[in-house]
């Protein structure tokens, strides 16, 4: 009788396994490597070529992780390991001072304004009733300190959360960093119950863009993301969680909007009301609350335009503000057209989401973490390299003159749209190549 032979889950270090999990955390160090020489830097906007560099790097280790899948899916405690170099890959750059974005010095600011019993929706930072709020480290980088927040309430809920225990950039960047690795095991358990593994979650969690915007900058996205990946997670098993959940995702950031039909259509009639009462109310008072000369609000979805795609082209045939309603009358056409389709909810969401991002007037980099959080469960090669080209927004290789000015020249926004186009057309030429051939063959 012959002796079974050890696997790498018995812990024989001569099993046929141990050479893909030696590649495959070479890779993760590799990735771990490149966040730390990021994280060392002490400003990514002074030394962008460097930076960009790096993340550069970064994606050739992602990416040949993700080509390399199918070579690692038999390995052993998968979920715990996606996790844990997540944490360390964020944890490299949770320090490092935001330089290329200085959204999160307003998070930091409101959530003071309201832990002092002020409202951010009323004044704007720099109304005379905020003056004793000021100090040299926050109020100078705030950026639009002209206009009230634009930010839901419990997006502000969770600002003042954490300015009453530390009104601090780090703080507000922890508070963030929790959301974003609840929202990476989630990923995991969701592509082990769909996909029997949990490495696609890596598209997601070791995507460069992702770590350096959420645990580098301090974007808030994960907040409204994570709610969201738990409704559509819940959305057949419990569907009253699910409802709750999209609600709060939808009043943290009004981008879960557009899950909406396709959540509400499988929900049932309990689920629906729940939804309907609470995002209802809550955005009716937000509408309030968001009005008036000074609303950030109504100047974001007004005039604001940056790194945009096919709205640029939409606003040169109907002008900036008609470009606006048609862009919205095809994001909704497209949502009743799969709706009629009768998608898969995920798909459908991720479909919408993809088109909005095409389509809107803005598209910051943290933009595509709404996409990329629906990779695991589907990967989209073109769509991940968008999502490393999306650095070129910040300017190539090196700083702009007045980065708050900047908007990226079209000859490289061609190259930022057009190389994930041109990739998106060379892979469905082949599938189709693939299936002619099929269907050819005797």
């Amino acid at each position: 009788m012959t002796r079974p032979q050890l696997g790498i889950v018995e812990g024989g270090v001569g099993s046929p396994r141990w050479p893909q999990a030696l590649e495959l955390g070479a890779l993760a160090a590799g990735l771990a490597w490149c966040f730390t020489l990021a994280g060392a830097m002490p400003s990514w906007s002074a030394e962008l070529g460097r930076f960009q560099a790096l993340m550069a790097v970064a994606f050739v280790f992602l990416g040949v992780g993700l080509a390399r899948m199918p070579r690692y899916r038999g390995l052993p405690h998968l979920g715990p390991f996606v996790v844990v170099v997540a944490f360390v890959l964020r944890a490299a750059v949770i320090a490092t001072p935001p330089t290329l974005s200085d959204d999160v010095y307003r998070y930091v600011w409101e959530g003071r304004v309201l832990a002092h019993g002020q409202s951010p929706y009323e004044h704007a930072p720099d109304a005379p009733e905020l003056a004793p709020l000021r100090d040299d480290s926050i109020y100078p980088k705030v950026n639009h300190r002209e206009l009230s927040t634009i930010y839901p309430p419990m997006a502000e809920a969770g600002f003042a959360l954490v300015a009453s225990l530390s009104a601090s950039v780090l703080a507000m960047k922890l508070w963030i960093l929790l959301h974003d690795l609840l929202l990476v095991i989630v990923l995991v358990r969701w592509c082990e119950r769909r996909e029997g593994s949990a490495l696609g979650a890596i598209a997601y969690a070791w995507n460069p863009l992702l770590i350096a915007e959420f645990a580098g900058s301090g974007h808030h996205d994960p907040t409204a993301m994570l709610p969201l990946a738990l409704a559509c997670y819940w959305v057949d098993r419990r569907p009253l969680a699910s409802s709750l959940a999209l609600s709060f995702a939808v009043l943290t950031k009004l981008v879960p909007l557009l899950a909406l039909p396709f959540l509400f259509i499988r929900w049932p009639w309990r689920a629906r009301a729940l939804a309907l009462v609470m995002t209802g109310t809550g955005l009716a008072g937000f509408y309030w609350l968001t009005r008036g000369e000074h609303s950030g609000f109504t100047a974001y979805f007004a005039h604001w335009r940056n790194n945009e795609s096919l709205f640029h082209l939409l606003a040169l045939v109907f002008g900036d503000l008609r470009a606006r309603y048609a862009a919205g009358l095809l994001a909704a056409g497209l949502i009743a057209a799969l709706l009629v389709r009768r998608v898969e909810a995920a798909d459908g969401i991720r479909h919408t989401l993809r088109a909005s991002l095409l389509l809107g007037p803005v598209l910051h980099p943290w933009y595509l973490g709404w996409v990329l959080m629906f990779e695991p469960l589907r990967i989209s090669p073109p769509w991940l390299l968008l999502s490393a080209l999306a650095f070129l927004s910040y300017g190539v290789l090196s700083q702009p003159t007045d980065p708050s000015r900047y908007h990226l020249a079209i000859a490289w926004r061609v190259l930022e749209y057009g190389a994930p186009l041109s990739l998106a057309l060379i892979l469905a030429w082949q599938r189709r190549r693939r299936i002619q051939s099929f269907g050819d063959a005797p």
